[in-house]
């Protein structure tokens, strides 16, 4: 069990991909790339050790709560809050997806 995971580590492949409450992940050792469904009242989900929520989207940015503190990120911009990274990387009428990275 232990190599299977080292390997995937050494590989760069997933380590994980979890789902929460109207949104699923897929995570690497580096970060996680999340999928929020936009129709779904206060959709968030844990990665990383923290909890990621969905608070609100339009088509040009989104709301989140990222560790407990919320910020407003631009469709294709970044922010830092505390350790991590927070980038929005699409924003449909659907969807919005973001990448966290430590």
């Amino acid at each position: 069990m232990a190599t299977a995971a080292l390997m995937a580590a050494l590989t760069g492949g997933a380590l994980a991909g979890c789902s929460g409450e109207g949104a699923t992940s897929t995570c690497s050792s580096t970060g996680c790339t999340i999928t929020f469904e936009r129709n779904v009242t206060n959709a968030k989900i844990s990665i990383l050790g923290i909890e990621v929520q969905l608070v609100s989207a339009n088509n040009d940015s989104v709301t989140l709560k990222v560790a407990g503190q919320e910020v407003t990120v631009q469709r294709g911009d970044g922010v830092q809050v505390g350790d991590f990274s927070v980038k929005v990387t699409s924003i449909t009428d659907s969807q919005v997806v973001v990448e966290v990275t430590r």
